[in-house]
C-alpha cells in the first residue's frame, strides 16, 4: 500500500487540559524529545498558566526535563508526575 502523497511522517500533538478547556495546543513534526518539550513549556504552556497552577505530567522521558522543570518553577507553577498505571489516563479521571 502506498502512502498518501508519497511519504509518511510523524507528528506529535501536545496540549494542556484544564478543568474546563483544552489549552496550549501545539503540533511538531517528529517525535517529542526533551528539547521540544522544554520549548513547549516555555513558549506555549506557561504563558497560558497563572502562578500556583498545578501541572500533572505522565512519566514520558521528555517530560523529565531539567530546563522545563526550571521554567515551571520560575513561573510559580507546581508540577507532579502521575503514578504509573496500565493506561495513559488511569488515575487522572
Amino acid at each position: 500500500m502506498d502512502a498518501p502523497f508519497g511519504s509518511w511522517g510523524t507528528q506529535t500533538f501536545i496540549a494542556g487540559l484544564s478543568s474546563d478547556a483544552m489549552i496550549a495546543p501545539w503540533v511538531i513534526k517528529g517525535a517529542m524529545d526533551g528539547a521540544a518539550f522544554a520549548a513547549y513549556v516555555e513558549k506555549v504552556l506557561l504563558p497560558e498558566l497563572a502562578p500556583g497552577t498545578v501541572v500533572i505530567l505522565d512519566n514520558l522521558a521528555p517530560h523529565k526535563n531539567a530546563e522545563a522543570e526550571k521554567e515551571m518553577r520560575k513561573a510559580g507553577c507546581w508540577f507532579l508526575f502521575r503514578c504509573s498505571g496500565k493506561t495513559p489516563h488511569q488515575g487522572l479521571f
